[in-house]
């Protein structure tokens, strides 16, 4: 026996000489990505020596600070990644920045970051693109015409905004010219609302416009464009690591940069003011209602009070406000760095110029005792299921002779088991005594 125990160590240990060293993590290889829009993006790498004790694909995207991460499980020596944008909508034009980092043993090695645009290639859609001053334009289709003139126009509207803000454009802005209403609004995803004929996208400074006698006549369309691009200059002027700025002021600035007027939204706010009520500031300064009304009316008040601002405390007082947020100050500390007066007393003299007081906190009612006749309870069902006072003939009960001691109907099949297994070592055991004696004779 100890001979032939010998014999199987010694080619055990020939096959692991034969087998070589265990492949160990040693580094990033080539690494790619790719996307089909509405449906995926794809992340690769090559895994030099094999895969490591625990990898992970590290994802951000702009106007975010937080860092997804995503465990990836190896597959030799490479591994794959599969983000499906068909449940997780991201919009067209959004770069996204990816590493992978790999943790063997107690080492953590991180890979060269790489960057993946992701473009709306869906079928039909051949873009073409032109670089004008600051924005470069893409269109499809017949539409190169169209948006070239709304290439002329963000630049316009690029030079208003900078004038009024004291400020300069941060970079390049895209504009994305859509002929259908299905490719536009398949562009801007479920969150957009059925009005929108526009809309721009500060975070990946990307303007849409919907260019279709659906969408509006062409003086609505041009005006759209000026009110985007504002927006883009705006979230550069005031661009700070604390929070955004009032939602009404960011609107009330672009829809009063349209035309430098705000007679008509005035109107609108005049109108409201003697019938439904107007809206607190406060309450429009993270998002607008969604409601028909709620919304024109946030806009009207957010276009009036801007309109109010520059007649009362000049133009420059704009890019006070902006500059104030630069620096990190809160919506209430911005206004009345620009305008000099506190914020409550800048609402309370818009209000009165409408001929109406403040909107004051509703007070929530304190919630009245129940008026429900409850039924009365009744005796308690213990549930369960009755069991019979003596067991079915030919069943043992637990502990009873010739019965089963667990109840468990494989005892037996275990028993059994071990009866064979214990008569198989027996019958090994005396063939190998036999053969250990017929050698030493």
């Amino acid at each position: 026996m100890i001979r032939w125990l010998a014999a199987l160590a010694l080619g055990a240990a020939l096959a692991l000489a034969a087998a070589g060293p265990v492949a160990a993590f040693d580094g990033f290889g080539t690494q790619s990505a790719d996307s089909t829009y509405g449906r995926e993006m794809t992340f690769t790498v090559e895994l030099s020596g094999g895969a490591p004790d625990r990898l992970e694909l590290l994802l951000t995207t702009p106007g975010s600070d937080a860092v997804f991460v995503a465990p990836v499980q190896a597959r030799g020596t490479s591994a794959t990644y599969t983000w499906d944008t068909s449940a997780d909508h991201v919009t067209p034009n959004t770069p996204v920045t990816y590493q992978w980092r790999a943790t063997d043993g107690d080492e953590v090695t991180v890979s060269d970051p790489g960057t993946l645009r992701y473009d709306d290639d869906r079928p039909g859609l051949d873009w073409q693109s032109a670089n004008l001053g600051d924005a470069t334009v893409h269109w499809y289709g017949d539409a190169e015409t169209q948006a070239r003139r709304f290439g002329e126009l963000t630049a316009v509207g690029v030079q208003r905004a900078e004038d009024l803000l004291g400020t300069t454009l941060a970079g390049p802005v895209d504009v994305f010219v859509y002929q259908s209403r299905d490719d536009f609004f398949g562009a801007l995803g479920p969150g957009a609302r059925e009005w929108t004929g526009a809309a721009a996208f500060t975070e990946i400074r990307t303007i849409f416009m919907w260019n279709s006698d659906s969408a509006g006549d062409q003086a609505y369309l041009e005006q759209a464009m000026i009110h985007e691009v504002t927006h883009v200059v705006f979230a550069d002027a005031t661009d700070n690591p604390y929070h955004e700025p009032a939602r009404w002021l960011n609107e009330g600035l672009a829809t009063w940069a349209e035309d430098f007027d705000g007679a008509d939204e005035a109107a609108i706010v005049r109108i409201e003011a003697a019938g439904g009520g107007l809206f607190a500031f406060p309450a429009i300064e993270a998002q607008f209602p969604i409601g028909d009304r709620g919304g024109r009316l946030s806009y009207a008040q957010g276009t009036a009070m801007i309109d109010r601002i520059v007649d009362i405390y000049g133009e420059g007082s704009l890019a006070e406000i902006a500059a104030a947020y630069r620096a990190g100050a809160s919506d209430a500390e911005a206004l009345e760095a620009g305008t000099g007066v506190p914020a409550d007393q800048l609402y309370d003299d818009f209000y009165a110029a409408y001929g109406v007081d403040a909107p004051q906190p509703i007070t929530p009612q304190p919630i009245p005792a129940s008026n429900v006749d409850r039924p009365e309870a009744g005796p308690l069902d213990p549930g369960g299921v009755d069991t019979p006072a003596t067991p079915p003939p030919g069943d043992g009960t637990p502990g009873q002779d010739g019965a089963p001691g667990s109840g468990d109907p494989s005892a037996p099949l275990v028993i059994g088991g071990l009866v064979l297994a214990g008569a198989a070592a027996l019958g090994a055991a005396l063939w190998l005594a036999r053969r250990a004696a017929r050698r030493s004779a």
